[in-house]
C-alpha cells in the first residue's frame, strides 16, 4: 500500500472535528496499520487496535457469506460503536456514548459517510 494513502487519511482524521458524544475514533488500514485520536486509560490505542482487527474480520466474514456490509453498528451497555469500510479496505470506527441526546447524530453521520465516500488519493 502506498504511504500516501494512510498519511492522507490520517491527516483527514486529525482535521475532522470531534463529534459531540464521541469517546474514541480511529482508522484501520488494509495493511493493518492503525491510527487513532488519542491514548487514554478508557480506550488505549492497543485496545482500540485489537477491536478494529476483530471488526475487520467481521467485515471479511460477512463478505464471504455474500452479505457485503458497508457499515456495522454494535450497541454496548454504555456505548455505541459505528464502523464503515471504504472500497480500499480502510475502516473508520467511532465509539460514542449510548445517550442519544448527548450525541451529534448529524455530525456523526456526516463523518461516517464522508469517510466512506472519500476516495483515497492516487498513489
Amino acid at each position: 500500500m502506498s504511504e500516501i494513502i494512510p498519511d492522507h487519511t490520517s491527516r483527514w482524521l486529525r482535521t475532522m472535528p470531534i463529534v459531540r458524544g464521541t469517546l474514541a475514533r480511529g482508522i484501520r488500514f488494509a495493511d493493518e496499520r492503525f491510527v487513532s485520536d488519542g491514548d487514554d486509560e478508557t480506550f488505549s490505542a492497543s485496545a482500540l487496535q485489537a477491536a478494529w482487527r476483530l471488526v475487520a474480520d467481521a467485515f471479511q466474514v460477512l463478505r464471504a457469506q455474500h452479505l457485503p456490509p458497508t457499515r456495522l453498528t454494535w450497541v454496548h451497555e454504555r456505548t455505541v460503536l459505528h464502523f464503515v469500510q471504504r472500497a480500499d479496505g480502510a475502516i473508520l470506527g467511532v465509539i460514542v456514548t449510548k445517550k442519544i441526546a448527548d450525541v451529534d447524530t448529524t455530525g456523526l453521520e456526516h463523518l461516517l459517510t464522508g469517510f466512506q465516500s472519500k476516495a483515497p488519493p492516487a498513489a
